[in-house]
Parts: structure tokens; sequence; C-alpha cells
């Protein structure tokens, strides 16, 4: 079972601040320990001292020569007056650990190894516990003239003295225990705190590796874990701007194949269908020679005629690519657009008289722009003959150009039958036309507004259609005023 990093640093906290309170109530048991041997031992010392004198006072004044035999006779008044100075129980050994008196009849657990000690002419003293109480035993040989006189034993109660160090132990661990419980209480709220983002970024990445980028961070800490939390964001949006990126790439590329499909299928029968009627009519010619000058000459127009709107296909076409890849070399300088609408209108009007339209302009003076003028005129002359061929006889072309914030804002009005509006999307695809057979009628191919579309962009500006069926079409264009 896999541990998750809260309980990690629960348990690790709780390992440390237990073993550290382990060691503390155990140096301290230690120390009160050695405390409490300390006091005892300087009691004891200071008790033999005190029998010491008792006995020599005792001798001096009752004027007796210390001897064996006399601790044998007057032994029960020594212990007993003993007793009553020191108020502890007392005990006469012969020099050969015989019992010879004391002070109480209770039975005292002796340490044998006291005694023996004493008996070979050392001091001992034991710590002896009996039923609840604790009792300290002193055991040392009595000397006169550097002679064993008898062993003198004494027991003190030092079961109060003993509580109140047992006492402090236990407040220590009570106190330790509770500071145990506290610490554990506030280490799991701590390690909560800390890893409830760290398991919420855990989580959220796991959304995110199943393709789920709709996932709300947020960094609400100052500290490393906001830090990470933002910095996981930042990856987070990133990733998906770039996952972004590759499916639009993706999705260009695949409208690029299929636009470069559709273009390269239109040129395929764009340029079939005059070498086609070239052909044909050349086969004709040649196997019938000229026995036939009617149709030799009807034959001859058509070759012709198809054969210079095979060569304007293949300039146009070559015009649209170089005004798309970039290979086109634009003279770019300040040019006076007014003024080059203004003549373009005046030319394109001898055109328009044939079919009865009139253009009309409304120009502002001195709108000057960064182009090139002959593409500028060319897109002009497009748009304008686009208008002239699919207005209505006896309408209007109503031409106008002023300055929009900082842009020129070019707009060309006709009157016509319009184009629907699900058209207006393909409008600038190449080859694209609405009616085929009227293009073809009028000499269109579908390749003069890709081309208007890509000088416009190359001049850092964009063309609009807007069109209305039965009633006309609008072209704007707006390109950067200087």
């Amino acid at each position: 079972m896999q541990l998750s990093i809260r309980y990690k640093i629960l348990i690790s906290f709780s390992l440390i601040f237990l073993i550290g309170i382990s060691i503390l109530i155990y140096s301290t048991e230690k120390v009160i320990n050695k405390n409490n041997e300390f006091i005892i031992r300087n009691e004891m010392i200071q008790g033999r001292k005190d029998i010491d004198t008792y006995l020599k006072q005792y001798f001096v004044l009752n004027n007796i020569e210390p001897s064996k035999s006399v601790l044998k006779v007057d032994g029960k008044n020594i212990v007993e007056e003993l007793s009553y100075k020191i108020g502890d129980e007392v005990i006469l050994y012969s020099d050969n650990g015989e019992l010879l008196w004391r002070t109480s009849n209770n039975e005292i657990a002796k340490d044998k190894k006291d005694l023996q000690l004493a008996l070979n002419g050392k001091t001992a003293y034991t710590i002896n516990k009996i039923k609840n109480k604790v009792m300290v035993s002193l055991s040392y040989p009595v000397y006169f003239k550097n002679q064993t006189l008898g062993i003198i034993s004494y027991s003190k109660e030092y079961t109060e003295f003993y509580k109140k160090s047992n006492h402090i132990v236990n407040t220590i661990k009570i106190i330790a225990i509770t500071l145990f419980l506290l610490i554990l209480i506030i280490s799991f709220i701590i390690s909560k705190r800390i890893t409830k983002p760290i398991i919420y970024l855990t989580e959220t990445s796991k959304e995110i590796s199943r393709g789920n980028f709709e996932v709300s961070i947020s960094e609400n800490s100052s500290d490393e874990i906001g830090e990470l939390a933002l910095s996981f964001k930042n990856m987070a949006e990133r990733i998906k701007d770039q996952i972004l990126t590759i499916e639009r790439d993706r999705d260009t590329l695949k409208n690029l194949e299929m636009s470069r499909k559709t273009f390269f299928d239109n040129v395929t029968h764009e340029l079939k269908t005059p070498i086609t009627t070239i052909m044909g009519y050349s086969e004709i010619i040649q196997k019938n020679g000229f026995t036939d000058e009617e149709f030799f000459n009807k034959g001859m127009g058509h070759i012709i005629g198809e054969s210079k709107r095979l060569n304007r296909m293949v300039i146009e076409l070559l015009e649209l690519s170089k005004n798309t890849t970039g290979d086109f070399n634009y003279s770019f300088s300040k040019v006076n657009l007014s003024n080059l609408l203004k003549a373009t209108c005046e030319e394109m009007a001898i055109r328009g008289k044939r079919y009865n339209i009139q253009i009309v302009n409304n120009i502002e003076n001195d709108l000057f722009i960064n182009g090139d003028e002959d593409k500028l005129k060319e897109i002009f002359i497009n748009l304008v003959d686009n208008s002239i061929k699919y207005g209505y006889v006896n309408s209007i072309i109503d031409i106008s150009a002023c300055k929009k914030n900082d842009k020129v804002s070019i707009s060309i009005e006709d009157m016509g039958d319009g184009i629907p509006k699900e058209e207006l999307e393909n409008i600038f695809q190449p080859f694209y036309r609405i009616n085929k057979k009227v293009s073809r009628k009028k000499g269109g191919n579908g390749l003069g507004l890709p081309i208007v579309k890509a000088i416009v962009e190359k001049h850092g500006g964009k063309i609009f259609i807007e069109s209305v069926l039965k009633k006309g079409t609008i072209v704007t264009i707006e390109i950067p005023y200087i």
C-alpha cells in the first residue's frame, strides 16, 4: 500500500517527536534518580558522622572504654538513644555479623551484601522497595584503635521523597504526552494544508494527461506552493496553446491540401477547355484544308480567341503566384490615392458607357498611403471592371474614399444581381465563380479577386465584400494612412 505524502509527513513528524519525548523522559528519570542517589548518599554520610559523634560522646560521658563486650552489654541503650536522636531504626551487629540489638521487631529485608561489605571494613548502603515503601539502609564497621568492635546499620524511609520525584517524572510524562498529541494534531493540520494543493495539482495533472485542459488552477498562497501552482498553471496553458496551435496547423494543412487539390483541379479544367477547342478545330482544318473557307475562318477565329484566353489565364496565374508567395517585386512609395482613384474612374467611364453605366465618385482629396502605384491601379481597374461586367445596364457605380482613423477606406458599390450569402466566403478562392457560364462569356476566369486580395494584403490592408441579392454588391478596402 502506497502512503500519501500527507501521511508520510505526519508519520515522520510523529516519530521524530516521539523519539524526542522518549529521550527527554528517559533522560529526566536518569537525572532525577541520580539526584536522588546523590541526596541519599550525602544523607547517609551525614548520618554516619552523626552516629560516630554520638558514640564518642557516649563513651566519654559514661567513662567507658570502647570494646566488643561493652557493645554487647550497652548495645541496647546505644541503639535506642541513636534511634531517638536520628529518628530511624538502628541495628547493632557483632564484628562477626551476629545480631545483637535492634530498635524494632519489624522484619525489613536487608541486603546481605551491605552487611558483608561492612564486615570487610567498608561502608555500604542500599535502597530497598518494600510494599510501596522505599527504605535506605546504611551499614558500616565501628572502629576503636584499629579494631572492629561491631557493625552498625540504620534504616531510613524515603517513600515521600521518591513520591515527589515520581510525581515530577509523571508530570513530565503527562506534559510530554499532551504535547505529543498536540503536535500530532498540528502536524496533521499542517501536512493537510501543505499537501492539499499538491494533491490537487496531482489530480489536475492526471486530468491534463487525459487531454482535459478545461481545469481551473488557483494559486491562493504566496509561498513555494503558490509559485508551484502558478508555474503549473502557466505550463498547462502553454501546453494547451501548443496543442491548439498544432490542431490549427493540422486543420490549416488539411485545408491547404484541399485548396491545392481544388486549385489544380480547376487549373486542369480551365486549361482543358481552350486546349480542347484549339485541338479540335486544328485537327478538322488539317484534315479538310482550305476547301471550306467559311469554316476555316470560323475555326481560326475560335483558335485565336481560345489562345488569347489561355495566354491571359497563364499570365494571371503567374501574377497570382508571385503576389501570394512574395516573389513579385513591389516598389513602395508615397501615393496620392485620391488622384489615382479619380484617374481610374475617368478611364473606366469609357468602358461603362458601352452598357450605359455611369461611374460616380465621392473621393476626398489628399489621401496618401504607402504603396505600389501600378499594383494599386490594378486593384481598382479589376474591381471597377467586375462592377461593369456584372452590374445592371443603365445603372450607377458609386466609388467613394475617405479617411477613417488611421486608415483610408475605399468603397465600390454597384447595382446588380448580387452574390448569395453562402457564396461570399469562397469568393476569394482561385477559379471560384458563382455563375461559370456567365463568367466565361464575360471573360472571367475566377482569378481577379484572389489577385486583388493578395495585393491588398501586401499593402497591409483588408478587403470586405457585402452583397444583397437583386440589389448589388459593395467592395470595401482599408489601407493604412500615412
